[in-house]
């Protein structure tokens, strides 16, 4: 064989070695974006916690961080009120529901604005708080009405917006639980949320108390109280994850009962409240 011929021979292998190396790197940089969104909630062990939460002695039915504010709103059910709280669960101020019905789920939107759940009514209620201590009434909020059958024993009961798409994910609790994606119309359209059902989504649990959307990973936490635990689902309602909230597992001397509200704050720590007036906290292992 001649030189030349030789290292032709040699330069196409050379070439086609690093085509294939390129890519490999590509696949291998593709899995390892994927593995970044996750969550990995099986991960997260309880670091404080049961926390009584003050200026709430019952029903405390949803939860939301706000990243504007930093802190945690927690959304009651008979009487209707937000109580905004610390991380630690010192109460901030509360903020009285004037008419509102059945508020079973609270989800931060934007600034000061919220989103709150009407179960029975099957209502999503878009309202205004304003700092400081106060009220906001029902007949002055902008309200959502969802195409998803219900009755007031079995309604809408988790709530989580979506700031990317501008859109909602709601909970019918239980029963036939499901979870809908909400596709809000234009404003100054007449028509009608559109309601998706999720199919996969919270499929084996036995209700949905609380949702949580987290739109940099594209990441969805399913709560149920009845199953005792938080399912991490991508945006398509598939699991990935999952804490368990049963007494001896992530860090839990005892089961967390009625576990209604989950969310995460910017630094990723897991945050859940449950009934009566009870806040858990929660954070990733260190490696």
């Amino acid at each position: 064989m001649s030189d030349s011929k030789y290292f032709k021979g040699y330069i196409g292998n050379v070439f086609r070695m690093k085509f294939f190396l390129i890519i490999i790197s590509l696949f291998l940089n593709q899995e390892l974006t994927k593995g970044d969104k996750q969550l990995n909630l099986n991960q997260y062990t309880l670091v404080k916690g049961p926390i009584v939460i003050e200026g709430i002695k019952a029903n405390a039915s949803g939860l939301t961080y706000s990243a504007k504010r930093d802190s945690l709103f927690v959304v009651l059910d008979q009487p209707q009120r937000v109580v905004e709280i610390t991380f630690d669960g010192s109460l901030k101020r509360k903020i009285d529901l004037n008419k509102f019905q059945d508020t079973e789920g609270i989800a931060w939107v934007t600034e000061d604005i919220f989103a709150i759940a009407e179960e029975g009514k099957c209502n999503i209620v878009l309202t205004e708080l304003e700092p400081g201590d106060g009220g906001v009434s029902w007949k002055k909020s902008k309200k959502l009405t969802l195409g998803i059958k219900v009755n007031p024993l079995n309604g809408i009961e988790g709530l989580a917006y979506d700031p990317i798409k501008k859109s909602f994910f709601v909970a019918r609790e239980k029963g036939s639980a499901a979870l809908f994606k909400v596709l809000i119309p234009p404003v100054g359209s007449k028509e009608n949320p559109i309601s998706i059902l999720m199919t996969v989504a919270g499929r084996g649990l036995k209700d949905i108390s609380g949702l949580h959307y987290n739109s940099k990973k594209e990441r969805l936490l399913i709560l149920s109280h009845e199953s005792a635990c938080v399912v991490e689902a991508d945006k398509y309602g598939i699991e990935k994850s999952r804490l368990s909230l049963i007494g001896g597992q992530a860090g839990l001397k005892q089961t967390v009962i009625k576990a209604e509200g989950v969310s995460l704050d910017k630094r990723g720590t897991l945050y859940i409240v449950g009934e009566p007036n009870q806040l858990f906290v929660f954070e990733k292992k260190s490696k």
